[in-house]
């Protein structure tokens, strides 16, 4: 691996997402605030808490306000995602340590595959790293993104993510009481 982490391993992005057109903002602001939280020295929950991660790698404050201003940036993103497949490209050219590197994906699920609680109005799915709501989506989340149709959730145990797919739905019946209400669906 490089020596220099990118900047999707500084908010720990998963690398798929270098090959999405567009990263929905609040995909980006969760990320970085979630990158500030763990790499706090007051706030780090890594001598409580093991983790996945095989390397416990500590990112300052200027690498984490660094990759999230490049990646927020479509253009500067756009560049750095040029530069980073040339480096990766010449990296698996010229071979580190007889092995390449391996990079987990984004699962990508509808909305309607997650368990839902309807009376907390939140949708829910288990992760792999034990955490039984692993991936929590609110309906204000979901209005967040609505204009994208899919919203990147991290795991709130571990650094996986899981992006949801949705659509909105505009009923047209108007009443006495309504005058026409949107479904998350």
């Amino acid at each position: 691996m490089s020596s220099e982490p990118s900047h999707y391993e500084v908010l720990a992005l998963p690398e798929g997402l270098c090959n999405e057109p567009n990263i929905p903002a609040q995909t980006l602001r969760s990320a970085y605030r979630l990158a500030l939280l763990q790499n706090h020295p007051d706030k780090s929950k890594s001598s409580s808490k093991t983790t996945l991660k095989l390397d416990s790698n500590i990112f300052s404050i200027d690498q984490i306000s660094e990759a999230f201003k490049t990646l927020s940036n479509h253009q500067l993103r756009l560049k750095y995602n040029r530069e980073l497949k040339l480096q990766n490209q010449t990296r698996k050219k010229v071979g580190v340590e007889g092995r390449e590197d391996f990079h987990t994906g984004v699962e990508t699920l509808d909305l309607d595959d997650l368990e839902e609680d309807e009376v907390h109005g939140i949708w829910y799915k288990s992760c792999r790293c034990g955490d039984d709501r692993g991936f929590l989506i609110g309906e204000r989340d979901l209005e967040a993104a609505a204009d994208d149709g899919e919203l990147n959730v991290a795991c709130r145990g571990c650094s996986l993510w899981l992006k949801v797919l949705f659509g909105v739905i505009e009923d047209e019946v108007k009443d006495a009481t309504t005058e026409g209400s949107t479904t998350l669906e």
